[in-house]
């Protein structure tokens, strides 16, 4: 499988299927750190097939982006409150804008490696970042974001308002190959979206693919190099000229 080419993936890969030996060994729950959306899918592609045992992904609230997978016993349930994570609260004057760059460079001046991290959403006046347990003493020690200063706490629930983070690109499309497809979502011509597609700089589903006439789903993302990530949110039916309507979405 393509996902497993890199020596990164090949590792990540290996140390999946070692999170699902111990589970079955040890009839106990095991956790990866936090995975980007890459990995998620690498771990969705890895563990899905297996009937000994079950997986889920938490990521400390719905619709987090990085997440933890967790591999236990298939006679067992998976239960959101053993994840070893916890939500950090930062709270500063509303006058100090700070960004996620600002937090994630902070938190990695603190010796901490990226995988103990996940979301973190930055608002006016507080921000909210998910962090495995055993860093989470040494974040609640920072007090000053750059030059602002802040305080911490460990007894909020997360609560952040999810900004939309995308634009639609409506179009139509002849068909819902990714050459047509992405050719839409970066609005260049198709015969253009072809070169970078044997160029190696188109992925589908995290995954690099060289033919041009592999066909999209409804929720598949596919990234473009120079452009960003994409993904084809609905298909609405033809035009009088017998295109299809689709709704992509670009995130920022």
């Amino acid at each position: 499988m393509k996902f497993s080419d890199s020596q990164d993936d090949r590792i990540l890969t290996a140390h999946l299927l070692d999170l699902a030996k111990r589970s079955i060994r040890n009839s106990t729950v095991c956790f990866s750190r936090f995975l980007d959306e890459r990995q998620i899918f690498i771990a969705e592609k890895t563990l899905c097939e297996r009937i000994d045992i079950k997986t889920f992904l938490w990521g400390g609230y719905e619709n987090a982006e990085r997440k933890i997978c967790c591999v236990f016993p298939e006679w067992s349930e998976p239960d959101t409150d053993l994840v070893p994570v916890i939500c950090l609260t930062f709270r500063y004057r509303s006058m100090d804008k700070l960004s996620h760059r600002d937090f994630l460079g902070a938190f990695m001046s603190c010796g901490i490696q990226r995988e103990t991290v996940g979301d973190i959403i930055v608002g006016d006046d507080k921000a909210q970042a998910i962090v495995t347990k055993e860093v989470a003493p040494l974040l609640m020690e920072i007090t000053k974001i750059g030059r602002c200063g802040v305080k911490a706490t460990d007894t909020e629930c997360f609560d952040m308002p999810l900004q939309q983070n995308f634009r639609e690109i409506s179009s139509t499309v002849s068909s819902l190959r990714i050459d047509c497809v992405a050719a839409a979502g970066i609005k260049e011509s198709r015969e253009k979206a072809v070169r970078m597609l044997r160029q190696g700089k188109i992925e589908v589903n995290y995954e690099e693919i060289m033919s041009p006439s592999i066909k999209l789903n409804v929720g598949d993302v596919f990234v473009v190099r120079g452009f960003g990530k994409f993904r084809l949110k609905t298909v609405t039916g033809l035009s009088k000229k017998g295109r299809l309507h689709i709704l992509i979405e670009q995130y920022h």
